[in-house]
């Protein structure tokens, strides 16, 4: 009976190199080109978990609370990013109001919670088929969170207004920060790779 092999590709030169058992904080590097090919994580699941909880926390008053107040010639407004979609859509932009909407409320929430599905049955060792599909959705999800472009343009329209605007930070814009922190390390704790192992895992036990 022959044995499994594991191999990965190597993005620098094409190399199909075996993986082996690394330790954590270590990295494996091609041996023909010496391009970095893995890094493993330690407790990936346990560490991506508390981050999950703690951007669903932030997810919603980062969406729906004022994130910046905003006072021109004694007009004093309030802006949220579920008031600013819904602004969107009644001036006319129905597309533009959606895009707005998907990126940076839809795709978040949904990504946070398809996640949370995802680690919560593998630290308690629960199967369901639809776990590498639910998988497969998360990353597809994570292409199209944005938050990180409307940080930019916030920035963007604040200097600009700057001289002609009276622009203060709310309670939304510092959640909106850490949800977007979150969100970031979020991607630099999780290791697909051990994910994809432990839902492997998973589903030959339910075989057997």
């Amino acid at each position: 009976m022959s044995q499994e092999i594991d191999l990965t590709a190597c993005h620098g030169c094409d190399l199909l190199v075996e993986e082996g058992n690394i330790p954590p904080r270590s990295k494996a590097t091609c041996p023909r080109c010496g391009s970095f090919l893995y890094e493993p994580k330690e407790n990936t699941v346990n560490n991506t978990l508390a981050l999950v909880i703690t951007g669903l926390f932030l997810l919603w008053p980062a969406i729906s609370m004022p994130i910046v107040e905003m006072t021109i010639l004694g007009d004093t407004s309030f802006n949220s990013l579920l008031n600013a979609s819904i602004k969107i859509y009644q001036a006319g932009y129905a597309w533009v109001a959606f895009v707005v909407f998907f990126t940076s409320i839809l795709a978040p929430a949904a990504k946070l919670l398809v996640l949370l599905t995802v680690l919560l049955h593998i630290k308690f060792k629960r199967h369901t088929k639809l776990l590498p599909q639910l998988f497969r959705y998360y990353v597809k999800l994570d292409t199209w969170e944005m938050l990180d472009v409307y940080i930019i343009a916030m920035l963007v329209s604040v200097i600009k207004l700057f001289d002609i605007a009276a622009i203060h930070g709310g309670l939304g814009l510092y959640c909106f920060v850490g949800l977007l922190l979150t969100s970031i390390l979020v991607t630099v704790k999780l290791d697909k790779k051990q994910i994809w192992e432990s839902i492997e895992d998973l589903c030959k036990k339910n075989e057997s």
